[in-house]
């Protein structure tokens, strides 16, 4: 593994600033679109839904996407990314209420327990391989 992880960084210290930018910047974007990706509510759909999907009944938590603590928008993200410059941090956050329940799992007031949706979890745990593949992409 840190054989490979260490491939990897050298892989991205050969590529030219710009493109260095580019699959930064790609990157970051893939794992927000992952992580935006909707699915209808399992009120719609009678109880079932897709792990890493985002669920949507009136779209406020798609909708609720804050980047850097500014203004809330499913699409908030795109303009913030290409400002974006490497070393710099972003902070995305989906700032409503219901967005952590949703997001680990929570119990019902009937007792139910609801299991996590896990949208972020699942869209960052596919960094490495979305970096892996913008950096394909301009070594080509």
């Amino acid at each position: 593994m840190a054989k490979t992880f260490t491939a990897q960084i050298k892989a991205f210290l050969e590529l030219t600033e710009q493109n260095k930018r580019y699959v930064a910047q790609q990157s970051i974007q893939d794992v927000l679109e992952e992580a935006q990706t909707t699915q209808p509510s399992v009120k719609q759909t009678g109880g079932s839904f897709e792990r890493g999907k985002i669920p949507v009944n009136k779209a406020d938590l798609v909708n609720s996407l804050s980047v850097n603590g500014g203004a809330e928008d499913a699409d908030a993200y795109v303009v913030a990314i290409d400002g974006y410059d490497i070393g710099q941090t972003m902070n995305f956050t989906w700032t409503s209420d219901h967005a952590l329940p949703m997001e680990l799992g929570f119990t019902a007031e009937n007792g139910t327990e609801v299991p996590g949706r896990l949208f972020v979890t699942d869209a960052v745990a596919q960094f490495d391989d979305k970096v892996q593949a913008r950096v394909a992409e301009v070594k080509k």
